[in-house]
């Protein structure tokens, strides 16, 4: 039965997020599983938690990254022995680092009978969100709250705890409805004698959960008003190539792939006359400063249409290392010049760089053909007129602290391009979309999304998708965006509902351990009546 509960809960909490994006599933789905780590006994209760721990979050992952098989195989040339064992990997590091430990954890609480479980167990897991973010170079792919990006009331939290308040709040549900099936169960004693606070906890979480949705509507108004307030806007053409990943690379596409992107930004332009346009995540698919040709080419056009333009491209610099290579973006003014340049701080582990190579050796074909890039250094916001943009590219949008950093340094607008084209037709670039939405959310802005084969998206401030793109259609979105300069708590004061879960967990750490330390006193004073 433990196993069982295991294995359900880590499908539920699979199908929680997209493209499946049952959302509902998230508040129980890990109501199984603590019934599973209270069902945990024997000689070693603490090691059985931990694998059903382990069971579940494997589960959920598989479900989650099974596009890492698409990836590596079909774009990353890897073959498909090697690629599906990368996934059981990549699932299983991680469950052995969070879940695991997750249940191994609740079992040594549980073990002494400590109360406030309630308030415990959310703690645990959001710390445990937040390690995920930074351990290890960090991987927070699709932490629990995002499965509930379309609850624009739920998640203006965002602005105050991040997307790890969401969570928060999602797994509070969850330990209540476990607390309460217990007690529904529970036949052996009196019910009411065992669980005193039950239907006061029950209010509490309720009132919590209505004041939250309450906080999230007025905030949505609020919010919505500032933008109709807000002069400062900007036409924007967002251009979705839809160029094969396939040959992206191969020179003989080069002059129909820049093609396709000069017909789109010119439709765009056409129809809304266009102040900027945004190219997906190396869009010039060579190294554009090295290309006069085709350099010449867009000097030309921006200068035709008088329109700025933000394009992704590989870039190098010669250093006394040698020749550092970057995933970049550039902005090129009306003039035809290049006025900007952003370097993509963090970079994909094993896709962008390879770590500890000499172990992974094998797996050197899926950096492509440039190689190992080099991590862009401080921040660096693309600036011309009174436009201050964030910039990130792919990866870097699921890092809240990124884009907050931004925003802190004066961002008025937040853009992000990628090419999910590695995705192919799976649910990875829905997945990536979710949680752009609580970027914006976070740091009030708007965000744009260029993207390669899709999904492109305009999302307001209130993390509202106000118009989106097909996956693998040639398409533009243009669209008129407020530039917005206030600053939420987040943005400003950064991770304090980390620290504050922080302080709760060491508090019951060290009411723990002094539990532990008293138990053994107590038992030494008992007489010892054996012959």
């Amino acid at each position: 039965m433990p196993l069982f509960l295991s294995v359900l809960s880590g499908v539920l909490a699979g199908f929680s997020f997209p493209k499946h994006g049952f959302a509902v599933f998230a508040w129980v789905a890990y109501v199984p599983l603590l019934f599973s780590v209270r069902l945990a006994k024997g000689s070693k209760p603490v090691l059985k938690s931990y694998q059903y721990g382990f069971v579940s979050g494997f589960i959920t992952n598989i479900i989650l990254l099974y596009w890492v098989v698409v990836a590596m195989n079909r774009y990353g040339n890897i073959g498909m022995p090697a690629s599906i064992l990368g996934l059981v990997l990549l699932a299983g590091i991680l469950s052995v680092l969070y879940y695991g430990t997750f249940t191994m954890i609740i079992k040594l609480f549980w073990s002494t009978k400590i109360p406030g479980e309630l308030l415990f167990i959310p703690v645990v897991w959001v710390l445990l969100e937040y390690l995920k973010t930074y351990l290890f170079s960090g991987f927070p792919w699709e932490l629990l709250g995002y499965s509930q990006y379309k609850n624009l009331p739920l998640i203006q939290i965002s602005r105050v705890t991040s997307v790890y308040g969401v969570s928060c709040v999602v797994m509070l549900f969850n330990v209540l409805i476990y607390e309460f099936t217990v007690w529904w169960y529970d036949i052996n004693t009196v019910r009411t004698a065992k669980y005193p606070f039950l239907f006061a906890k029950t209010i509490a979480v309720l009132l919590l959960i209505t004041g939250i949705l309450v906080y999230g509507d007025i905030t949505i108004d609020n919010t919505n008003e500032l933008v109709r307030r807000t002069g400062n806007d900007i036409d924007v053409g967002l251009i979705q190539g839809n160029i094969d990943q396939s040959h992206k690379w191969d020179p003989a596409y080069q002059r129909e792939t820049m093609a396709s992107y000069f017909s789109l930004t010119r439709q765009a332009y056409e129809k809304s006359n266009l102040q900027l346009g945004i190219w997906p995540e190396t869009a010039t698919p060579f190294f554009l400063q090295s290309e006069p040709v085709y350099m010449a080419q867009m000097s030309d056009f921006v200068r035709s249409h008088n329109l700025y333009m933000l394009f992704g491209s590989p870039a190098y610099e010669y250093t006394n290392r040698g020749i550092d290579y970057f995933n970049s973006a550039f902005v090129m003014a009306p003039s035809g010049a290049i006025i900007g340049r952003y370097d993509k701080r963090h970079l994909v582990p094993f896709g962008e760089y390879l770590p500890l190579k000499h172990i992974f050796f094998f797996l050197k074909k899926l950096t492509g053909s440039i190689g190992d890039f080099t991590a862009g250094g401080e921040d660096n916001l693309l600036q011309f007129n009174n436009i201050k943009i964030g910039t990130l590219i792919c990866y870097e949008i699921i890092f809240p602290q990124l884009s907050a950093s931004d925003c802190r340094n004066g961002s008025n607008l937040l853009v992000t391009i990628t090419d999910d084209a590695w995705f192919g037709d799976t649910s990875a670039p829905y997945q990536h979309l979710s949680m752009a939405t609580f970027r914006a959310v976070e740091d009030e802005r708007f965000v744009l999304r260029a993207a390669n084969t899709g999904i492109s998206a305009v999302i307001s401030p209130t993390g509202k998708i106000l118009d989106s793109t097909k996956l693998f259609v040639p398409a533009f979105i243009d669209y008129r965006v407020k530039l917005i300069n206030t600053k939420t708590f987040y943005t400003v004061h950064g991770d304090v509902f980390i620290l504050l879960c922080a302080i709760i967990f060491f508090l019951f750490t060290a009411y723990y351990i002094y539990n532990r330390l008293t138990l053994r006193e107590r038992i030494k004073e008992v007489p010892n009546f054996s012959l």
